[in-house]
């Protein structure tokens, strides 16, 4: 058996009993791939027993949906579908280089989520019920926003909601204002912890710094009594208890300090956000470079992808490695390092991954 018909087999018999919870399904468009991730779209289904149906008998490696509602989903060209709205969705991924580069950082990019999720809640209003996460199978997590008030925003709408979200041009200068014109006057006024949005967080990312930022900041603010003061006249609003000569100095310190602490940004895909026909995972199916489930998060906390997206299947399988390949944490297990030539037996899961990544071959 090869490795995409072992592949194929076991995404069969997981689709099988699969569950998908998609909202409207049959006003979305659908699509499949087998050589790419679409190789064809403008299908439909009346319900996820119809899609369940269609993917035992068919069984694509991939298969994505539209964040978009339509009237006529699978009607072509796409000005018939007539568009009737569509999810504000974000798509956050981690690079790195290599295949398996990224693995390892997994856990970056779901502290992307959590800080997207919190920016979505208290900046823009949104509630918890609303937010729907998924791993996207890979190297990320997909959040998709399902409040109505979103749904009809164009392209240019969302672009902006994405600028916010990545905080393009944003520069937290602008969050203080001066008794003049000149640089080093006095602020009269900065933000304060409890304001909301960019600000509150950029004064919180400094009110809460640890001993080590505060002594990056100024070595004087290594004595408690300096930063005391120095986060009193914060509370307050006012900026200017500090050791600096003038506020721009300070500034120009925290600068680092605010990017990696807590203005609170988010690296997303601003192409996926903004399009309003964007075709992308559809949620609890199976990432076909992987074999990994992009499946639904609850708990993103307790959440860990090469465990918990793992199809479970009890068998194993022999592989032999046709590159070298690092070690991996898979399933709670530490796999490899494993050689270009090597013959290993692994569980299923563990030995479809790699097949999957073009790293091995069954045997």
């Amino acid at each position: 058996m090869s490795g995409a018909e072992a592949a194929l087999a076991r995404f069969r018999k997981y689709y099988e009993n699969a569950d998908f919870d998609i909202p409207l399904i049959e006003q979305r468009e659908f699509g499949i791939g087998n050589r790419k991730k679409i190789d064809s779209r403008h299908l439909s289904f009346a319900s996820a027993a119809d899609l369940r149906s269609y993917l035992v008998s068919n069984t694509p490696l991939f298969v994505s949906y539209s964040t978009a509602y339509y009237r006529y989903p699978d009607a072509t060209p796409m000005q018939k579908k007539s568009w009737e709205g569509a999810d504000l969705v974000f798509d956050l991924d981690i690079h790195a280089e290599g295949k398996y580069g990224a693995y390892a950082l997994l856990e970056q990019v779901k502290g992307d989520a959590r800080r997207l999720m919190d920016l979505l809640k208290d900046d823009f209003g949104i509630s918890g019920k609303d937010i729907f996460i998924n791993f996207s199978g890979n190297r990320g997590y997909h959040v998709h926003v399902r409040d109505k008030s979103y749904q009809e925003a164009g392209s240019d709408e969302r672009k902006e909601i994405v600028d916010y979200v990545m905080g393009v041009g944003l520069d937290y200068r602008t969050f203080f204002e001066r008794d003049g014109l000149k640089p080093d006057v006095k602020i009269t006024h900065g933000p304060r912890p409890e304001e909301p949005g960019y600000r509150g967080r950029f004064a919180r990312s400094v009110v809460f710094a640890p001993e080590k930022e505060r002594k990056a900041i100024h070595r004087g603010f290594g004595k408690a009594e300096a930063w005391d003061r120095f986060v009193a006249g914060i509370r307050a609003g006012n900026w200017n208890c500090h050791p600096f000569k003038t506020v721009d100095e300070l500034l120009a310190r925290l600068a680092p300090t605010a990017s990696t602490l807590g203005l609170g940004s988010v690296n997303t895909d601003a192409g996926v956000t903004q399009d309003l026909s964007k075709l992308i995972r559809v949620p609890d199916s199976i990432h076909g470079d992987t074999g990994l489930i992009a499946k639904r998060v609850p708990d993103l906390e307790r959440f860990e992808p090469l465990r918990d997206a793992v199809i479970r299947s009890g068998g194993s399988l022999g592989v032999r490695f046709i590159e070298d390949v690092p070690q991996l944490v898979f399933m709670g297990e530490s796999l490899g390092p494993f050689k270009k030539g090597e013959e290993k037996e692994l569980p299923e899961p563990a030995a479809l991954f790699y097949v999957l990544k073009g790293s091995a071959a069954p045997l």
